[in-house]
């Protein structure tokens, strides 16, 4: 059974400079490179009115819970794409986010909203993580959940550095 989520942050800028910063090739490949990726791949396209943030990190398992590291190996490709709809009026968006693992059966799934909050923005996302391993699935979804949770926390501070430049 996947395990939910939420998480929410928060900006002192407003959703258009937040979003510029988060589709910005130059902070992915920061981003890659925070989260200890030893390879990676960003790019930023247009489909259609949508924006399109695609990554792809090969990180070290050895991070990981013990049961997930012993079942992808030393390294595993985790990719990201997150479908950004077009700006509302007042600058607000929402994405679809999935993030997989390559040859291991992991998803995660959620919707990010950007929105105006005061003078600056919020950032939500609301999702689920599901582990496809029998037996040992719901484990490895909670045990991993918190990582996740903690790597979202470090986009965000690094977003809020670069805002600040």
């Amino acid at each position: 059974m996947p395990v939910q989520f939420s998480e929410r942050s928060t900006f002192s800028a407003a959703p258009e400079a937040v979003f510029a910063v988060l589709t910005d090739p130059a902070f992915l490949r920061a981003r890659a490179e925070r989260s200890g990726a030893v390879e990676h791949e960003e790019s930023v396209t247009a489909d259609g009115d949508a924006t399109v943030v695609s990554t792809s990190r090969t990180v070290r398992t050895d991070v990981l819970p013990q049961a997930a590291s012993r079942f992808l190996g030393q390294t595993a490709v985790v990719e990201q794409v997150e479908r950004w709809e077009p700006a509302g009026a007042d600058g607000s968006r929402r994405a679809a986010l999935t993030l997989t693992v390559r040859s291991a059966p992991v998803e995660l799934a959620a919707t990010t909203t950007l929105a105006t909050d005061g003078p600056g923005s919020v950032h939500e996302m609301d999702g689920s993580l599901t582990v496809r391993v029998p037996l040992l699935g719901p484990s490895v979804e909670k045990a991993a959940l918190p990582g996740l949770l903690q790597l979202v926390r470090s986009e965000v501070s690094l977003a809020q550095e670069w805002l600040s430049r």
